[in-house]
C-alpha cells in the first residue's frame, strides 16, 4: 500500500481512452488500481478533491473505492487574495458530493491543489480546509500532481505526469514525492503550452490579423469588432479567463485552419519540451488536464512527439484518485 504522501495533515483535530498504439492500454493500470484498492479497505467513506483554476471537483467512494457522489463548483486559488472564495468554493463542491449524508461519516478526506507550492503554510491551509468542510478526520494537503498521477493507474506514486489546463506543470515524483519540476511559474512567469497561453497567443494572433479566420472566430467570441476591443477585453477581466480561448484553437486546428495548426503544433513542442527535460525513460508518464489529456489536435500531437516514452492517459478523474489515495495515506 502507498505510504509517506506529502502534504499536510491534521491530525484529530483525475476516463479518457488512448487512441491506437501510441498511448499504453488502460486495461493493465486499471487492473493496478483495482488490486490496489482492495489492498487498502478501510470503513467509512473517503472524501478526495481536485481543485485547479478552472474548476474544483469533489468525489466521495465507499471502502470499495466505489463512487458515492460527485460535486463541482468554480475554481479556486488559495495563494491568491481571497482565500475565503477558494474555502467556499471547496465547500460547494463537497456539499454536492456528500449530498444528505454528514460530514462526520467522511474518515478521510484529501485535497490535490494547484498552486500548493505558492501556499505559504499547507499545514494551516489544511485547517482551515478541515473546518470550513465540517470534517472531522485528518486532512491531507498535496500537490495537484500526486493524485493526477495516481490517476493514471499509478497508485504507487513514482511517474511523471504533465498536466496542462488553466496552467502547465511537468512533476516527476517518487513515492508520491516531488523530486523534478519544469514549469508550473503561473501565467505572468511560464504556463507554457497551456490554457492560458494558447488564449493568449490565439488573441495575439487575431490582434495582428484581425480579418483572418481565426481572427474572426476571437472576435465574435469576445464580441469585440476590433483589435482595440480585443485589447480592451482582455485587460477587463482576471488573466486566467484567457483560457476560455483555448478551444477556439483546437477547433480551428481541426478544421484545418493554418494559424490554429501552427499554435497547436506550438503548445505541443512546449509542453513535449517540459517532458523531456523532467521523465526518466522506463518509468510511467501520465498526461493530464483539458489540454494535454483531451481529445484534439494537441493531445495527438503530444502523443506522437512523446511515443518513446509511452503516455499513458487517466483512467479514473484526479478526484476519484485523491478519494481512493485518501485511504491510504
Amino acid at each position: 500500500m502507498p505510504t509517506g504522501l506529502p502534504g499536510a495533515p491534521v491530525q484529530q483535530p483525475a476516463a479518457i481512452e488512448g487512441r491506437g498504439h501510441r498511448a499504453r492500454s488502460d486495461s493493465a493500470s486499471g487492473v493496478q488500481w483495482a488490486g490496489w484498492v482492495g489492498r487498502c479497505r478501510m470503513s467509512g467513506l473517503r472524501l478526495g478533491l481536485d481543485v485547479g483554476g478552472t474548476s474544483t471537483r469533489a468525489v466521495l467512494v465507499d471502502a470499495a473505492g466505489e463512487v458515492r457522489g460527485r460535486g463541482t463548483a468554480a475554481g479556486a486559488n488559495p495563494a491568491g487574495a481571497d482565500a475565503d472564495a477558494a474555502l467556499a468554493a471547496l465547500a460547494t463542491a463537497v456539499s454536492a458530493a456528500l449530498a444528505t449524508r454528514e460530514a462526520a461519516t467522511v474518515t478521510a478526506c484529501l485535497i490535490g491543489l494547484a498552486g500548493y507550492r505558492s501556499l505559504p503554510d499547507p499545514a494551516e491551509f489544511a485547517a482551515r480546509c478541515r473546518s470550513a468542510l465540517q470534517l472531522r478526520c485528518p486532512v491531507r494537503v498535496v500537490p495537484d500532481a500526486v493524485p493526477a498521477l495516481a490517476a493514471g493507474g499509478v497508485p504507487d506514486g513514482t511517474g511523471t505526469v504533465l498536466i496542462a489546463g488553466t496552467g502547465s506543470i511537468c512533476i516527476r515524483l517518487a513515492g508520491h514525492r516531488p523530486r523534478t519540476q519544469r514549469g508550473g511559474l503561473g501565467w505572468l512567469l511560464g504556463d507554457e503550452g497551456s490554457g492560458f497561453w494558447l488564449g493568449r497567443m490565439v488573441l495575439r494572433e487575431a490582434i495582428d490579423h484581425p480579418d483572418g479566420a481565426l481572427g474572426a472566430v476571437v472576435r465574435r467570441e469576445c464580441a469585440a469588432d476590433s483589435p482595440q476591443e480585443l485589447v480592451r477585453w482582455a485587460y477587463a477581466g482576471p488573466p486566467r479567463r484567457l483560457a476560455g480561448l483555448a478551444p477556439l484553437v483546437s477547433a480551428a486546428a481541426l478544421d484545418g485552419d493554418p494559424a490554429a495548426v501552427a499554435l497547436a503544433e506550438a503548445a505541443a513542442g512546449e509542453l513535449g519540451a517540459l517532458v523531456r527535460a523532467t521523465a526518466v525513460r522506463g518509468e510511467p508518464l501520465v498526461l493530464a488536464g483539458s489540454v494535454a489529456a483531451g481529445p484534439g489536435p494537441i493531445r495527438e500531437r503530444l502523443l506522437d512527439r512523446l511515443a518513446d516514452l509511452a503516455p499513458r492517459l487517466p483512467v479514473v478523474d484526479a478526484a476519484t484518485a485523491a478519494a481512493r489515495l485518501a485511504g491510504a495515506s
